[in-house]
């Protein structure tokens, strides 16, 4: 649960840090990616990986987080 929380806080901030320099929608996938990634190598740091994601490499998950968020994007417009 502590995980999803951080991966919403550093979402947001990402997302509000990236907008001064990216459009809105790119900024957010980017933002969601690195967030993503950031919570993965933390937990993996903390020895506690995600049960079904324990050999998958945090860029790995990250890229397909911010992949997935552009595509939902695109698709639901």
């Amino acid at each position: 649960m502590l995980g999803s929380l951080l991966v919403g806080f550093l979402a947001v901030i990402a997302e509000q840090a990236l907008g001064l320099y990216l459009p809105r929608h790119f900024a957010v996938s980017i933002a969601v990616g690195l967030a993503v990634a950031a919570t993965f190598w933390i937990l993996r740091l903390a020895k506690h990986p995600p049960m079904l994601l324990r050999g998958v490499h945090p860029l790995a998950a990250g890229l397909c987080a911010g992949l997935g968020v552009h595509i939902a994007r695109l698709w639901l417009r």
